[in-house]
């Protein structure tokens, strides 16, 4: 039997990078996935793709700024598979460099709203269904641009760091009930960014003392299914870096 058969994930932006990564992976390993973000023919395309593997996909369009779209992908969850076991929140708005005599309050918003708000709000929509399964699992993703305080990027990184936060409040208030809740921090190059962007992915490498920078499916991944599984009801309230190795000095 695959590990996550029978479990039911909700996974946040699921239409590209880190979030569809993870969510093919866990479809993989037998969970049904509500996959949302913004861009439904991505997610048809993903439902499309695992259909072929056998795997249950329901696509669910999503701006996550929108409380109320937040809760309908919940209740189309609910409506299609009967429950939440797993909940994965990997969205967050794009953001470009700006310093911060340059982060005007609707900046600094958009990041906070499409990160930590969405983060919190998709916990709190979630929770009475993990608390009946018995085995919540909660991951939530935060960055080595908080993490570090990465010059330009000061309210992408606060908003981050904001999720690291409710994260540990989540394993605090809500480890009586069985539901973990972790954060990771991911330093994955897709394909894209692999394509766009070499000299910053020798940059990373040369950081490295495993000299590459991962992928989701085979670096990331693996963490995550283990983090959601029976196996890791014992960890909570954590932080990973999945960055081979770059943040061992801290």
């Amino acid at each position: 039997m695959k590990k996550l058969a029978g479990r039911v994930a909700i996974v946040t932006g699921a239409s590209s990078g880190v979030g569809r990564g993870l969510a093919k992976v866990l479809a993989q390993h037998g969970a049904k996935i509500c996959a949302c973000a913004r861009r439904m023919e991505k997610l048809e395309e993903l439902k499309d793709e695992l259909a072929a593997e056998g795997a249950e996909v329901l696509p669910v369009a999503c701006d996550v700024t929108d409380p109320a779209q937040i809760k309908n992908v919940v209740t189309q969850c609910i409506d299609a598979f009967g429950g939440v076991d797993i909940l994965i929140n990997c969205a967050q708005g794009s953001m470009s460099y700006r310093e911060i005599q340059d982060i005007d309050i609707e900046y600094a918003m958009m990041a906070y709203q499409s990160g930590a708000l969405a983060t919190m709000l998709f916990m709190k929509e979630c929770f009475p269904y993990l608390k009946e399964s018995g085995h919540g699992r909660i991951i939530n993703t935060a960055s080595a641009a908080g993490y570090d305080g990465n010059e330009g990027f000061g309210a992408y990184g606060m908003a981050k760091e904001a999720i690291r936060a409710i994260t540990r409040t989540g394993a605090r208030e809500w480890g009586k009930y069985g539901i973990t809740a972790n954060v990771f921090l991911p330093i994955i190059a897709t394909d894209f960014f692999r394509e766009t962007q070499p000299e910053a992915l020798k940059s990373l490498e040369a950081k490295s003392p495993l000299h590459r920078i991962g992928t989701t499916e085979e670096d990331c991944a693996p963490l995550i299914v283990f983090l959601v599984s029976d196996e890791g009801g014992y960890f909570t309230g954590q932080s990973f870096m999945v960055d081979g190795g770059i943040h061992m000095h801290t």
